[in-house]
């Protein structure tokens, strides 16, 4: 009798479940029926196991889903739901509407943003028309250390300029959540870049007249306090910016490296200074490069690289005999040069030699001929402008004759940088690279050292803004890519390698602690599995651990009002006199700009009217995505993935039917190009693979997508699923009355909201939680009877404003409908007390609304498995993915299991951070609405995973023998005693929600949600050839790999016949054979007897011996097997196996055949009005077929086109992305090409004459006035 009470108490979990937070009193059973109960005995094993039928799974399956309604109905209470929500309206969902909306949002923004940027632009025109001398003790104020009280350096007595410029003084700052750093308001501040000294006077002169743009700074601020950081980088190398912060907090990555930034290459700047440019950069590799040449040409191809835009085509060439480029597949024709592309091709410098001479007039007759064909391709937007740069050590010949016949248009300038020392001896280089450089617009200049190499690109990139600026007339309004705030490539290359520094370290830590422990099969075992669970299986960590601040800029160019002046060069001669040439002027003084944070832009964009499953996203011209919910910029917590910025349309929004990696169907490629090239605005219905939860789900659906385009720049795409078609519409305005009733319900209940929406919001936030800053709101509102719903107009004063007095936005439409939905769910809310027998122990009931409101109650029992999670812990409403996929299943109670990707540092003694308490907890939720009216919410509840086991094993696995004794026990049911057989429950994708384990297994602190292909392969190969699941796969194209630091590359075929090679072989073989038999031979001959040594000198040897082995084994601290597996990190396509159950009839008749034993080792039936299947897995027979895929598994993809196989990791994905190129849109930007005709004013070729001396010609003009003289009076 007490048993079975016991058994009744703890397994099926009968208990009182009230509301209340703190008492909570069990359910005492009483009149329980005396029934015999005799414990089994354990039998002998018995030869064949018995097999499960398929009425038992059912009526197992139907007992859990009695269970799981019963919970539904007796906590949730949909019925007091659904009257709440009875007179609320429904509408038919309208993408156009919700694209309409979002375009005038976009546009009545980044008209602000631009407007702003103008105003900057003419204000630093105007200042530097009417600039004056700074003052001789003239400071400014430096972003670096801004903070803190410096003191003065001593001056050196020898020194002409001092060394420091920069104020002494402090500024005190404040950290503002708004431009996320800490500012000052009343001041701007300056960056310098680091190859520029503050002090010269030509950039001091700038820093000095750019303070007048505080004034404009700040009356731009005060109309609209929503601003970002406005700047103006100047053309001089520094920026300026307001307001005032302290540089080094802007950073979000903590580690060295902070002094790459320059503001002149950042695309922001290069965007604005000119339109679309080719540029085919032609490397010497004849063998008179030596390796210190080669260094500095490596460098300034990748600052030149890394200076152009996307919109820019370039290629990288290397000449000797022949011209090719160091990736095969880039030859005859040029390439985005995105990030992507251009490292691939600094990869790919780096295993190149010098070898043979150099044929120059062919190397010029191929690049002419490869720019002109570009010029004519009709799949690429065509440029304004084509350049040729060359890196040469030597030029033997004048080619302008050549470059004149080939080009006779002029269209192609030439730059010519000499990779030489100063006082070499080919001086005839100088002459003939001027020459033609002069000739053909371009220029020459001696690159000597790395130190000039930001200063060369910066005057590559001053020629090729002629155009633009010397019209005088339009100006350029250039809106971004998206890109990180400050951050740069470079320093997360370098983070990655101090993070291996910090691993090495450890792992020498661990040797010289336990060296035998270390170096022990295991622990390298465990080392090499690292390694591999990193890279071949995808395992990496992709967490956000840190706000790296994506944004977009507004930027303007600032033009210089000069029109031409004089260049003065002292010549190489021994009296070094000056020679002053008058030329042109037409540059730019900088660029004016405002910064987008996207958190800014996602604040204001209307996800509230997409509903589950819904999309908004925003791409660029080209079709690179700005805003998408798939976009992963991170991995490893704190690092940017090397090709963020490029990432497609395509690559985030994937067909529904299976293709190989990058085969894109032909109606998905039709529809970008419809979308990105052909039609400003449009609508297609489109099969899809709707992926979410981090990768590891996705649902085939169709979905229509709606798109516009704003300012001929940014396409707005909204996509909306088929089954999402209805939603509710509750018709009311922000009003006082319903900010009062609203109120009134508010008080002492439970709520949140979605943290990214803006409902009412602080520009600056004031609060620590939403909750607290929406009932601040409604407050107000419903005490302030002319309440604005935006006042950004911001008032300088020395006074602080109250919190009444700041700035704040509200959306007024989302705002009315989440009090509607409060007042609605009141009724649900004030339930206090809820009595009865639960089985799942405490659970968190809950509703969500498409306006993001979340409204849960506690539900909490005596003998839980953990304490009730708050609800707040699911607060993105539509966007959690229990929401999406009931959404997607109306009327079935959705059991979700969350599932994460597997993690894992680069540092192995580093753990990932916690998933969260989140992670830990199951939630079963359903769609709730009326007929006909749509769907207005889902409702639910969450429950610990724990209880769920429970109950399958009380329902499969619990047996009271009552007419079944030991003796007949062959005639009584199999069960799922984890024997003979498992029972799991899994959803439509193959997780397993539940599963019986063994009492003896322990359970991991943070476990990895199973799958069935990984627990029980046997039976996911049977359900897959059945066709009652179908494999799928999602392509990861944000993907990392790792190859070594030290990566091989794979060469062409050998140049020698296989012949030849393998007799070479031979003969080298019988070669090394032939030594080592003379060594013997020679060792023989000249050895000769010795003495043999005493036994007292042979205990010492043997005592010596040992010590010194002891020594080393315990003292020598260095193994070859303690070194790390240096890496570097790259963009790589990756694959992960994605599971689909297929609820067909025949998939499901399939389900219900018989079982037979190592044939079908498996029973299973549908849980009743779930999503969940039931199976009943015979464990005898071990999976020896095909393995079956991983979904842990994010497998790199081997790519093999035009030459892929070939080349470093970089240059394979470079190839496989650029072997069927998608079509872009020419920028929005004016087009103004080179003129050759215009632009001979600056065609000054030839040597630079000296001037005429002023003395001599007081002389001449002397003697000529007396010759006259005397001529007269003769």
């Amino acid at each position: 009798m007490d048993t079975i009470k016991k058994s009744l108490e703890e397994h099926q979990g009968h208990l009182l479940v009230n509301k209340s937070k703190t008492k909570s009193v069990p359910l005492k059973i009483a009149n329980v029926t005396k029934i015999n109960f005799v414990r089994p005995k354990l039998k002998k094993k018995k030869t064949e196991a018995k097999i499960i039928t398929l009425e038992q799974v059912r009526s197992w399956a139907k007992a859990i889903a009695d269970k799981l309604f019963e919970n539904e109905k007796q906590f949730v209470r949909r019925d007091i739901l659904l009257n709440g929500f009875a007179d609320i309206k429904s509408e038919v969902r309208n993408g156009t509407a919700i694209v309409e909306k979002t375009t005038n949002i976009l546009n009545e923004l980044l008209e602000r943003r631009g407007r702003a940027a103008e105003s900057i632009m003419r204000k630093a025109e105007e200042l530097a028309a009417n600039k004056t001398p700074p003052p001789s003790d003239y400071t400014f104020v430096r972003s670096d250390d801004i903070d803190v009280l410096k003191q003065e350096e001593k001056q050196e007595k020898d020194l002409e300029l001092p060394l420091n410029c920069s104020s002494l003084n402090k500024v005190k700052l404040t950290s503002s959540v708004h431009f996320d750093a800490n500012v000052s308001l009343e001041y701007t501040s300056v960056h310098v870049a680091l190859e520029v000294f503050e002090c010269d006077p030509r950039v001091l002169e700038h820093v000095h007249w750019t303070e007048g743009l505080l004034s404009t700074f700040r009356e731009n601020y005060a109309q609209d306090a929503t601003l970002d950081f406005q700047y103006m980088c100047s053309a001089q190398g520094f920026l300026r910016h307001y307001p005032a912060a302290l540089w080094q907090n802007m950073y979000k990555l903590k580690t060295d490296g902070e002094y790459l930034y320059d503001c002149r290459l950042r695309p922001w700047y290069v965007s604005a200074s000119g339109a679309p440019r080719d540029v085919l950069i032609l490397l010497d590799a004849s063998g008179s490069m030596n390796s210190s040449n080669l260094v500095i040409a490596e460098q300034f191809t990748l600052a030149l690289l890394s200076a152009l835009t996307d919109d820019d085509q370039v290629n990288v060439l290397r000449f000797n005999v022949v011209v090719e480029s160091p990736i095969p597949c880039f030859n005859e024709k040029l390439v985005p040069a995105n990030h992507v592309n251009s490292a691939a091709m600094m990869a790919a410098l780096k295993h190149q030699k010098a070898v043979n001479e150099t044929k120059m007039d062919n190397v010029l007759t191929y690049s002419v001929h490869l720019l002109n064909k570009q010029r004519k391709a009709k799949d690429t937007p065509t440029s304004c402008q084509q350049a040729i740069v060359m890196l040469t050590d030597s030029l033997y010949d004048n080619y302008t004759e050549l470059m004149h016949r080939i080009d006779p248009d002029g269209s192609i300038r030439l730059f010519v940088l000499w990779l030489h020392d100063r006082f070499g001896v080919r001086d005839n280089t100088r002459l003939y690279a001027g020459s033609a450089a002069c000739e053909r617009d371009g220029y020459y200049a001696e690159l000597v050292t790395d130190s000039d190499v930001t200063e060369q690109v910066m005057s590559i990139l001053r020629v090729m803004e002629r155009p633009l600026v010397a019209q005088r007339k339009h100006r350029l309004r250039v809106y971004s890519d998206v890109y990180a705030n400050v951050e740069d490539p470079r320093r997360s290359e370098y983070y990655w390698q101090q993070k291996e520094n910090a691993e090495q370290t450890f792992r020498y830590g661990e040797l010289r602690r336990n060296k035998d422990k270390f170096l022990a099969t295991e622990k390298l075992y465990g080392d090499y599995i690292h390694i591999r669970q990193l890279d071949n299986y995808g395992h990496y960590y992709e967490g956000e651990d840190v706000n790296y601040r994506l944004q977009i800029s507004v930027s303007v160019p600032v033009f210089d009002h000069s029109t031409s002046e004089n260049i003065t060069k002292i010549l190489e001669e021994e009296k070094q006199r000056n020679s002053t040439r008058t030329y042109p002027v037409n540059r730019l003084l900088g660029v004016a700009g405002v910064d987008i944070p996207i958190d800014h832009l996602k604040l204001i964009l209307p996800y509230y009217l997409l509903g589950a499953g819904g999309s908004l996203s925003i791409v660029d011209h080209r079709g690179n995505i700005v805003i998408h919910e798939n976009a992963k910029v991170v991995f490893d917590g704190d690092i940017l993935k090397p090709g963020y910025r490029t990432v497609d349309f395509l690559d985030v929004e994937q067909p529904a039917a299976d293709r190989l990696p990058r085969d894109y169907p032909e109606d998905w490629y039709e529809f970008r190009k419809e979308l990105v090239v052909d039609h400003p605005s449009g609508h297609r219905t489109m099969e899809t693979k709707s992926i979410f939860e981090s990768g590891m789900r996705a649902i085939l659906e169709k979905k229509d997508y709606y798109w516009k385009r704003v300012m001929d720049h940014y396409t707005v795409v909204v996509a909306l699923p088929k089954y999402n078609t209805r939603h509710a519409v509750p018709d009311a305005a922000f009003t006082q009355q319903l900010a009062k009733e609203t109120f009134k319900i508010l008080h002492d209940t439970e709520f949140s909201v979605h943290p990214e929406w803006l409902y009412c919001q602080y520009v600056d936030p004031h609060f620590e939680t939403k909750k607290e800053e929406i009932i601040h709101f409604i407050k107000r509102r419903r005490d302030e009877a002319n309440f604005a719903m935006r006042k950004i107009k911001h008032l300088f004063s020395p006074i602080k404003p109250s919190l009444l007095e700041k700035t704040y936005q509200c959306n007024e439409d989302l705002m009315a409908r989440l009090c509607k939905e409060i007042i609605a769910t009141g009724p649900w809310m004030e339930i206090d007390n809820i009595e009865g027998e639960h089985s799942l122990g405490s659970i968190t009931t809950f509703f969500a609304s498409e306006s993001g409101l979340m409204r849960w109650a506690v539900h909490r029992a005596t003998s839980a498995h953990a304490e009730p999670p708050s609800g707040d812990l699911w607060s993105h409403g539509p966007a959690e993915p229990w929401y999406r996929r009931a959404a997607a299943a109306p009327d079935t109670l959705v059991v979700h299991t969350p599932v994460a990707p597997a993690r894992v540092h680069r540092n192995s003694f580093l753990p990932p951070p916690s998933l969260g308490e989140r992670y830990q907890w199951l939630t079963a939720a359903r769609t709730l609405g009326h007929t006909n009216a749509g769907v207005f919410g889902v409702a639910g509840y969450h429950f610990h995973p724990k209880h769920l086991e429970d109950l399958l094993n009380s329902v499969t696995n619990l047996r009271i023998l009552d007419d079944c004794d030991e003796e007949d026990e062959d005639d009584c049911d199999a069960r799922c005693d984890g024997k003979d057989w498992s029972c799991v429950l899994i959803d439509e994708g193959a997780w397993i929600v539940s599963n019986v384990r063994e009492d003896d297994e322990e359970e991991e602190e943070e476990p990895l949600r199973e799958h069935l292909a990984n627990s029980h392969p046997a039976a996911m190969a049977a359900l897959l050839n059945a066709n009652i699941f179908k494999l799928s796969w999602i392509h990861d194209y944000q993907g990392v790999c790792f190859p070594p630091k030290n990566e091989k590359i794979y060469s062409r075929a050998p140049s020698l016949p296989s012949l030849v090679r393998s007799a070479w072989h031979s003969v080298k073989m019988l070669i090394r054979a032939t030594e080592h038999v003379l060594t013997v031979v020679t060792l023989l001959y000249s050895s000769v007897l010795v003495k043999s040594d005493t036994e007292a000198e042979k205990e010492k040897r043997r005592r010596r011996l040992r010590r010194d082995y002891e020594r080393e084994k315990y003292e020598r601290l260095y193994d070859k097997r303690v070194l790390v597996n240096r890496t570097r990190f790259t963009a790589c396509d990756r694959s992960r196996a994605l599971y689909e159950l297929q609820r067909t009839p025949k998939a499901m008749e399939a389900l219900r055949r018989t079982p037979h034993l190592c044939k079908w080792p498996l029973v299973g039936a549908e849980v009743p009005n779930t999503n969940l299947l039931l199976l009943a897995i015979y464990n005898g027979c071990q999976h020896s077929g095909k393995p079956v895929n991983d979904p842990f598994t994010n497998e790199p993809l081997a790519q093999a086109a035009g030459g892929a196989r070939r080349g470093t990791a970089a240059a394979r994905l470079a190839c496989w992305r650029n072997r069927v190129p998608l079509p872009a849109r020419a920028p929005h930007t004016r087009c103004f090409p080179h003129d050759f005709a215009y632009e001979v004013g600056y065609r000054q070729c030839g040597p630079w004459l000296p001037d005429p001396d002023s003395a001599s010609n007081i002389h001449l003009s002397i003697i000529l006035s007396i010759i006259m003289f005397f001529n007269f009076f003769i």
